[in-house]
């Protein structure tokens, strides 16, 4: 009997022990994860941006706000590659990037199908922003207005004397017989969304002779050739947003039917950090609907081509425009 009692007290103690330790790992448990979202709240964020003029001058715009919202930040803007910086995001390495509205197609392949959706800067921007939310809680924000994409380029004092501001002009200008000599890239005469497509949209169509055709498609070559109107080049193809083209006094011939691809500089975050710092969204947005083409072409112009600091060009641009005091 005393057996059986001794064994019994043994047996209650173990049992309350256990009970305890169960009471222990829920409790654990649950701390835990209060930490992790307490964590979350106040873990400093992540900005990170491709590596170049643009991603130097919109990363530390970013940088500078948030530092003044009193949100810690930590600042790896020039990151890397766009492939490079994509997969950190996706690995939560990074919380906010700079990444281009048109760069879903690539995210995204087997929803884009149909090319026409990225030639619209509405659904493409849309498309891309619900796949990423559904796929990887990954929130596009509200991008600038400023292209980014493939387009054509003259001389300020050509476009103004011949009344060039569209590729409506440009094709008015090359029907109308006059000289026209463009430089482009091979892959850019040989695309549906490039110069074939450009011929195509708005009733135009140039020959061989008026085309010199780099297979390199080295920007720097081809600005050069028109700036000195090198065999008498009149036209090159440019990048919608490069610093060089407000350096050099040329103008950029807006596409209205939006032929290429249309990429819109847009911050990119993690859902969970959103949802940790909402207030991101509403101070970041009125900062790049300011963003037209021009603006960003004299910021990275200032940067690529006057060597300013990035972090000091975006802290005038904000101050000067009322979003920092």
């Amino acid at each position: 009997m005393a057996l059986k009692t001794e064994y019994s007290l043994r047996e209650g103690v173990a049992m309350r022990r256990f009970r305890t330790l169960i009471a222990l790992v829920i409790l654990a448990a649950a701390l835990t994860g209060g930490c992790f979202e307490k964590k979350a709240g106040k873990a400093p964020v992540v900005v990170a941006t491709m590596i170049d003029s643009e991603g130097s001058v919109l990363g530390k715009a970013i940088v500078l706000l948030l530092e003044d919202a009193k949100i810690k930040v930590t600042d790896k803007v020039n990151f890397g590659t766009p492939d490079i910086l994509r997969k950190a995001l996706e690995n939560k390495e990074v919380d906010l990037v700079v990444d281009y509205t048109g760069s879903g197609q690539y995210y995204h392949p087997a929803e884009a199908a149909d090319t026409t959706v990225w030639n619209d800067p509405q659904k493409g921007y849309e498309i891309t922003a619900k796949l990423d939310k559904e796929k990887n809680d990954i929130i596009w924000l509200t991008p600038a207005q400023a292209n980014n994409t493939e387009m054509l380029a003259v001389k300020r004092l050509f476009a103004q004397e011949n009344g060039l501001k569209d590729m409506w002009d440009f094709a008015r200008y090359v029907n109308s017989g006059k000289e026209v000599k463009l430089i482009c890239s091979a892959s850019f005469t040989e695309n549906k969304l490039g110069l074939l497509g450009y011929e195509e949209k708005y009733g135009f169509k140039l020959k061989d002779s008026q085309l010199i055709i780099l297979s390199s498609g080295n920007t720097a070559e081809m600005l050069k050739a028109l700036n000195e109107g090198t065999s008498g080049v009149n036209a090159s193809l440019v990048y919608g947003t490069d610093g060089a083209l407000d350096k050099m006094g040329l103008v950029v011939l807006e596409d209205p039917l939006h032929v290429p691809p249309v990429y819109l500089p847009t911050p990119v975050i993690r859902g969970e950090v959103l949802r940790a710092y909402p207030q991101i969204e509403d101070m970041l947005r009125p900062v790049f609907e300011s963003l037209t083409l021009e603006k960003l072409q004299k910021l990275n112009s200032q940067v690529a081509y006057d060597g300013r600091d990035a972090t000091a060009v975006a802290k005038e641009y904000l101050r000067d425009n009322g979003f920092l005091k």
